[in-house]
Formats: structure tokens, C-alpha cells, sequence
């Protein structure tokens, strides 16, 4: 006989606390898994109506990314509270104005893990404007794309780079809190 679903108050309540840092990450990660699942959609049902949620969950993981790095210096915040209290601002969809705010030594360590992906020489500089190369808020357009009178395209190559680039280098800042705390 087939196990019944669970609730979902159940699940939830099996979670436990985590810091703002950790659900950032997690979070991202699950939309990025959401987008890569509405991906092969397109391919196996040969419905394009599946690249608007594949680019928009794509795109909103970046966003989460850029925030966790503004988070991860407070590696003790568990809520938005917490970090409105230290001054950091996590409003905001455009790209590069969130990356503006994330600290220059994440920045770099951003870059370098994007220099790795796309096997180029990649700077602060010249990852925000890969950033901006993908609209720079791309979250907001391909949300409201029914609204568009016109093919949107995509760099979808870049969309999956800056991505994948920015969840390693994110992995990389999570193991490092994980290993430095008492």
C-alpha cells in the first residue's frame, strides 16, 4: 500500500531554526532545482511555455545568491531582523545594484569562482556587467513576460554560468562558516 504525504505543517515543523545565510542558500538552491526541472520540461513536453518559469527561477536564485553574500558576514542573524538591525538593505531586484552592495573581498571571490565556470579571466568589473548582460533584473521581466508584445530572448549560456558560479562560490563561503564555528 502507497505511504501517504506527509502534511506539510509536519515537514515544516521537522525543519528546526537556521540562519538567514542558510535559508538564503537553500532557498536558491531550490529554485535553481525548480528552473532546471522547468528546463527539461521544455524538451520532454516540447512546451515552450516552460522557459519563462525556467529563466524566472533561474534568475530569482541569482538574486537569493547576491543577498546571501550580503548576509553572510553575520553569520549569526537568523532573521530579516536581525540584518535590518546591522544595517544591511536585502531590498531590491536589480542585479548589480545588490552586487554593488556585497563586500569586495566576496566580490572577488564571486569573479574568481565565475572565471573558473566560463574558463575567462574574470574581474569584479567585469562579472557586474554579466550581470547586467542578463537585463540586470531579470527576475522582474520574465515574471511579467505575458505582458511583452514580442519574442524576449535569453543568454542562456551566461544565465546558467553566472548561476552555477555564484551557487559554488556561495558552497565554498557556507563550508567555510561551518568549519570556523565553536
Amino acid at each position: 500500500m502507497p505511504e501517504s504525504m506527509p502534511n506539510i505543517d509536519e515537514l515544516l515543523s521537522k525543519a528546526g531554526t537556521r540562519t538567514l545565510n542558510s535559508a538564503l542558500f537553500n532557498i536558491a538552491h531550490a529554485y535553481s532545482r525548480a528552473g532546471d526541472m522547468a528546463s527539461s520540461a521544455i524538451f520532454q513536453t516540447r512546451d515552450v511555455d516552460f522557459a519563462a518559469p525556467a529563466i524566472m527561477c533561474k534568475s530569482f536564485a541569482i538574486e537569493l545568491l547576491l543577498k546571501f553574500f550580503l548576509v553572510i558576514p553575520y553569520p549569526t542573524a537568523q532573521t530579516k531582523a536581525d540584518i535590518d538591525a546591522v544595517g544591511v538593505d536585502l531590498h531590491g531586484h536589480k542585479y548589480s545594484e545588490i552586487y554593488d552592495r556585497i563586500q569586495p573581498s566576496y566580490q572577488k571571490k564571486i569573479a574568481d569562482s565565475f572565471s573558473i565556470i566560463a574558463n575567462s579571466l574574470t574581474d569584479t568589473n567585469t562579472f557586474r556587467t554579466q550581470l547586467q548582460n542578463l537585463g540586470d533584473d531579470p527576475f522582474v521581466f520574465w515574471r511579467y513576460i505575458y505582458e511583452k508584445n514580442n519574442i524576449s530572448t535569453l543568454d542562456i549560456p551566461l544565465l546558467e554560468n553566472v548561476l552555477l558560479a555564484m551557487g559554488k562560490a556561495a558552497e565554498v563561503e557556507r563550508k567555510r562558516i561551518v568549519a570556523s564555528a565553536p
